[in-house]
């Protein structure tokens, strides 16, 4: 067994901690949503729940944003949602101290959902899931996968549950491991990988770690296509060690929450984690100004021509940064006298106001235009 397997480090620590945000934030969406009743989490690599260094798992993060959520909604009178939990692990000791902890800890009472053990090998397992998210009404759910490396692994299953319109998955994997092996002559599994997203002569090379993950997330973007959204965080173990989660979903307001969390851990540029070591230089060589001119040199390409608030909102969502980042450059642009904005309903503008943001994007989407002078 691999160390990381039963020691919990700091890099695994930011990934569940990324994984205890979002979720938290998914759990709040869906249980003040009318349209569903019940939400379903599969976590399909569980482990034990807890490091031997006490380090707390996926399931235990889980269970206890459940309780959470369901205790504050209840507290403020707001609806609360049934939330079944699936844990799967192949060996059957890790799901049984799962549960011994779950028990021992109070984690889980009846009223809260559902909560079901599994010992199923994941390549048998995927379409049980698919089966099950797909029959269960009015419901979300939300699959966590976080593989004893990715063998298993194929960008084809991932579409398969997001066929289903129903679900968003959250996906490790050891890119370091496979960036490695891609400059050592490629071994099966990493070949299987690669074909199953791009035929092999078209896969780009990668000189870094990091350009490795970037063409990664560019190949499933095109494997999936338009009609679902990925996107990445990336977690540095040590200096040029890069590891990286994958967030997949059918759903913008979903993926702009998986942001929201991005940023909250990294706020800085939203982009990942690395060990904070003042003899190591910065992971993404960043500086205060990251954030704004990243995304003003984006702006002021893409506002060459007429773009609609809901255009703008999709265009900031995709280059990785939150509309509030998009309405700080805005106003900048409009100090400047860099943009006009033209009303679209016959309504006047108010100053500052650009409706940037989902509930704009649904309801008035073409609110406004604004271009470059």
């Amino acid at each position: 067994m691999k160390e990381s397997q039963h020691t919990m480090f700091e890099h695994s620590e930011v990934k569940v901690r990324l994984l205890n945000l979002y979720i938290k934030k998914y759990l709040n969406i869906l249980s003040r949503s009318q349209a569903f009743d019940r939400v379903q989490l599969f976590d399909l690599f569980c482990g034990e729940g807890v490091y031997a260094n006490g380090g707390e798992g996926s399931p235990i993060i889980f269970l206890k944003a459940i309780k959470d959520v369901y205790f504050r909604n209840q507290n403020e009178g707001q609806k609360t949602i049934k939330v079944d939990c699936i844990f799967n692990d192949y060996k059957l000791e890790k799901t049984e101290k799962v549960k011994s902890i779950i028990e021992e800890r109070k984690l889980h009472y009846s009223f809260l959902g559902d909560l079901r053990f599994k010992n199923i090998d994941y390549v048998q397992a995927l379409p049980l899931v698919v089966r099950q998210i797909s029959i269960v009404k009015n419901s979300k759910s939300f699959v966590f996968i976080d593989p004893y490396g990715y063998s298993e692994v194929r960008a084809s299953q991932i579409h398969s549950i997001l066929e289903t319109k129903k679900a968003e998955v959250l996906l490790f994997l050891p890119t370091q491991h496979m960036f490695r092996f891609e400059k050592r002559g490629t071994p099966t599994a990493l070949h299987s990988f690669i074909e199953d997203i791009v035929p092999r002569e078209k896969w780009p090379n990668s000189h870094t770690g990091i350009d490795f993950i970037e063409n990664l997330k560019t190949a499933f973007r095109d494997f999936l296509e338009n009609e679902y959204y990925v996107d990445s965080f990336i977690i540095t173990r040590d200096k040029n060690q890069f590891f990286c989660l994958f967030f997949f979903t059918s759903h913008i307001y979903g993926f702009e929450k998986m942001l929201d969390a991005k940023w909250e851990i990294d706020q800085e540029e939203g982009r990942g984690w690395s060990y904070k070591d003042p003899d190591l230089p910065t992971l993404f060589s960043p500086s205060a100004s990251y954030r704004v001119n990243k995304l003003e040199v984006f702006l002021l390409s893409f506002l060459k021509e007429p773009r609609t608030n809901a255009e703008i909102y999709v265009a900031t969502l995709h280059q990785g940064f939150r509309p509030t980042h998009a309405v700080e450059v805005l106003k900048a642009f409009a100090t400047q006298n860099k943009i006009i904005v033209t009303s679209n309903d016959g309504k006047k503008v108010r100053k500052n106001s650009y409706y940037i943001n989902y509930r704009d994007f649904c309801e008035r989407s073409d609110r406004i235009s604004i271009q470059l002078i």
